[in-house]
């Protein structure tokens, strides 16, 4: 039967406070993870800015869209081609 190992057995050098030198890389990765993750939660999204512009975009397409569908129908009623009547609510 073998005795666990003693302190005064153990004959790898301790880097820092006795740590082996995997245990630092698991925490410096850990450390980048988190860093990492408050990067995303406080940096505004780049994504945001681009739907933004899409939908500003899309704002000033319907704009000329229904300008261009008015002057259509302008023209048209100014012609005689179409005729608009009112009718009474019954």
């Amino acid at each position: 039967m073998k005795k666990p190992p003693q302190e005064e057995d153990h004959t790898d050098d301790r880097v820092i406070y006795g740590t082996h030198p995997g245990d630092l890389g698991v925490i410096v990765i850990a450390a980048l993870c988190t860093l990492v993750l408050i990067l995303v939660l406080v940096l505004p999204s780049p994504f945001a800015e681009l739907e933004r512009q899409q939908a500003a975009q899309e704002k000033v397409e319907q704009a000329a869209q229904k300008a261009e569908k008015k002057k259509k129908h302008d023209e048209a009623v100014a012609s005689g081609i179409v005729t608009m009547d009112i009718y009474k609510k019954k």
